[in-house]
């Protein structure tokens, strides 16, 4: 059963290159950073790298596992929703789910968020350790800062909005809604590094 098990996983991270979600896919969370074969700087180490060609970040994003759909115009914006990832057992009756959503207009992103969907009726921390893991794993894999610190926002170490290094601002933000409790984590654009100069590093 567990060797079925990552054999999913492994033929969910190849299908992940492709970028583009098939049906109502839903992928395992093995599936994103099981890739030692992506350069871990792929935004070049600015958060610069991700917002400014959505073209280019979508391929990134889709490099690093994360399934990202097409970007094309949803009311007011642009978006592309990723296929949303388990993480806890998919097979269960609630699993809890994670999603990721890159957003802006048509020639820049201005947001990418990354939001924990746990159902009311479960209490799995371990999912919730996990959602961090994910989050992290695909900044470092990004090559960008700000993992680490909205994860201590997360658990109310750090603030709930911040500034981290390399030109991006963070927010933590949480919403309970009649079906599940949300926790997204939005990174934006901060001010833009000027000759060499990051104003977001102090």
């Amino acid at each position: 059963m567990k060797a079925g098990i990552l054999l999913a996983a492994a033929t969910l991270a190849l299908a992940g290159c492709s970028g583009t979600p098939v049906g109502n896919e839903t992928a395992s969370v093995d599936a994103v950073g099981n890739g030692s074969f992506v350069s871990p700087n792929l935004a070049g180490g600015t958060w610069q790298g991700v917002f400014d060609d959505p073209a280019t970040s979508i391929d990134h994003f889709a490099r690093i596992g994360l399934r990202p759909g097409a970007y094309e115009k949803v009311g007011s914006e642009w978006q592309s929703k990723a296929v949303p990832t388990a993480m806890t057992d998919p097979s269960a009756p609630d699993p809890v789910m994670a999603t990721f959503v890159a957003a802006g207009d048509e020639k820049k992103l201005s947001r990418i968020t990354f939001t924990l969907v746990e159902p009311l009726q479960s209490s799995d921390q371990q999912a919730r350790d996990q959602f961090d893991k994910w989050m992290g794993q695909a900044l470092t894999q990004l090559g960008v800062a700000g993992g680490d610190e909205a994860v201590k926002a997360i658990h109310g170490v750090a603030r709930p909005e911040g500034k981290v290094p390399g030109g991006a601002r963070y927010a933590v933000n949480r919403k309970t809604t009649d079906k599940d409790r949300l926790l997204a984590v939005t990174f934006t654009p901060g001010n833009p590094i000027l000759n060499g100069t990051d104003p977001t590093a102090s």
